[in-house]
């Protein structure tokens, strides 16, 4: 007998049109991931890694067996065995995955290769997301030689096949965040000393994650003490990949040719996360009825836009002529889309304009369900309308100040990332040890009770908000007020890029579009 393949030289059969399927499959496939995959599965790390991640789960199956004897026979012992199942896969996912994305980006930076792969014609995004999918390549495999013991503890009774799947999936999203966030991270390390410091931080957060995430399974999911809807599930990890499209987008952006649009697709994809954000946690205060979700739900949304206007207020306000030839043209597109231009003061613009009909919504959602009384006996200590508006004026006036601080120094030395960072540091110090200091100088003491002068301590403001008696009208209208009039002004100096225009197109530019 002769193979299949010899039969049919011409490939004319089954075999051949499946040699031909696989040929455009792999030519179809990202270059990067195809590289990184050879050289990470050929590794020795990866090999030693991946061995003792057998090694180790074989010896916790024999001890859970040997120890639990003669009663695993007969009583359900699968929750027992699960406790290290999970600790095997998630200190080895955790730990191994992230590490090593830092240093295969951080390393095409260092040594050069990066600028061979970008004369070629893949992009930032392609790298980036080759360097990713390759991660998430060698995750599956872990899952698959840790399947089959999750499967006996399924045998073993003790535990759902529900919580089995609830628990990787949670292994998954938070391996595949910590992932791309080391991307991010990669690229922020131009020397030894910054890569070395960076790896400290992120091993450290690593730690942290991990003990929380341990905390979390094991006194509520194996506990069997979690619940929830099926949407319910699907929208927070809905939540949980947008990140992982930000950050790795991000990672793109940051190694983008200068010439590029580093700016327009980041603000998209912030975009669509509120839109996922409001709906998630609409959402969650309907199907609980309890509409302390929406306060919830505010609070984390103008902390993730102070962060994220924090970094905006740090880029480049030139622009490429390649960039400005895709501006918006027409006076619709530029009422519509000006803020969604490269730049600190669009970037500030958009922040604002963004997170504050994100909290509208969310307030209106919340007054409506206060209103009308569709809630549970919970009660919500600060009305939706003044916790937006107490947000609101954080996001206008923190930010506000941290571009106004900003500015002079980005004038004199560049756009930067660190001098937005240590003025945002900055500001929220001063905004919490100001208030105390009045105190102090005013009666000797810091005060204990909570008054409109301690307005700028954001922390002590939350905690209140939270509390029996929450914030008072006047207090959530005042720091609305005094966050205004920071933003207005830093309406000054922001006409500049405003007044930025689309410009033709090249002939010569043309010509070579057409000619590729």
């Amino acid at each position: 007998p002769y193979p299949s393949l010899a039969l049919d030289p011409d490939g004319v059969g089954f075999w051949g049109w499946v040699d031909r399927a696989t040929e455009r499959l792999t030519s179809w496939l990202n270059p990067i991931l195809v590289k990184e995959a050879r050289q990470s599965l050929k590794s020795k790390q990866f090999l030693i890694t991946f061995f003792c991640l057998l090694a180790a789960s074989c010896a916790w199956t024999i001890m859970g067996i040997v120890f639990n004897a003669p009663d695993v026979y007969y009583v359900p012992s699968g929750n027992i065995l699960m406790v290290g199942y999970f600790l095997i896969l998630s200190l080895s996912m955790f730990a191994f995955f992230p590490l090593v994305a830092f240093r295969s980006l951080a390393a095409e930076l260092d040594e050069g290769t990066y600028e061979m792969l970008a004369i070629t014609r893949l992009s930032a995004w392609r790298i980036v997301s080759g360097k990713m999918n390759s991660a998430v390549l060698q995750m599956m495999i872990y899952f698959s030689a840790i399947v089959p013991c999750l499967a006996f503890c399924y045998l073993l009774r003790g535990i759902g096949l529900l919580t089995i799947v609830y628990v990787v999936a949670i292994v998954f999203a938070i391996a595949m965040i910590l992932t791309s966030l080391a991307l991010v991270l990669s690229t922020l390390a131009k020397g030894r000393t910054l890569q070395t410091f960076l790896l400290v931080g992120l091993v450290a957060f690593i730690v942290f994650v991990e003990f929380t995430c341990c905390m979390y399974v094991f006194s509520e999911v194996l506990e069997e003490r979690w619940s929830g809807t099926f949407l319910g599930f699907f929208s927070a990890f809905t939540v949980a990949g947008s990140f992982v499209v930000l950050f790795v987008a991000a990672a793109a952006a940051r190694i983008a040719p200068v010439t590029e649009n580093r700016s327009t697709r980041l603000r998209a994809i912030l975009f669509v996360q509120q839109i996922i954000w409001v709906l998630t946690i609409t959402y969650a205060a309907w199907a609980t009825d309890d509409f302390e979700w929406i306060n919830y739900g505010l609070l984390y949304l103008g902390i993730f836009w102070l962060l994220v206007g924090m970094f905006m207020c740090g880029e480049t306000s030139e622009l490429s002529p390649r960039v400005r030839r895709g501006l918006p043209s027409t006076y619709a597109t530029r009422m519509l889309f000006t803020w969604w231009i490269p730049g600190p003061g669009t970037g500030f613009m958009y922040v604002v304009a963004t997170g504050l009909s994100g909290m509208l919504v969310l307030a209106g959602v919340g007054t409506y369900g206060v209103q009308t009384g569709i809630r549970g006996s919970g009660s919500v200590e600060t009305h939706p309308i003044f916790f937006a508006a107490m947000m609101a004026g954080y996001l206008l006036g923190y930010l506000g100040a941290i571009r106004l601080l900003s500015m002079p120094f980005l004038k004199r030395f560049g756009p930067s990332f660190a001098v937005p960072l240590v003025a945002a540091i900055i500001a929220y110090f001063v905004g919490i040890v100001g208030p105390a200091t009045i105190d102090v100088a005013l009666t000797g003491r810091v005060s204990m009770n909570y008054s409109a002068m301690h307005a700028s301590n954001w922390m002590w403001t939350w905690d209140e908000a939270f509390s029996s008696n929450g914030v008072a009208t006047e207090v959530t209208m005042l720091i609305l007020a005094v966050g205004a009039l920071i933003f207005a002004i830093n309406l000054i100096p922001l006409f500049r890029e405003f007044r930025l225009r689309k410009i033709s197109v090249p002939l010569r530019v043309k010509q070579d579009l057409e000619t590729q």
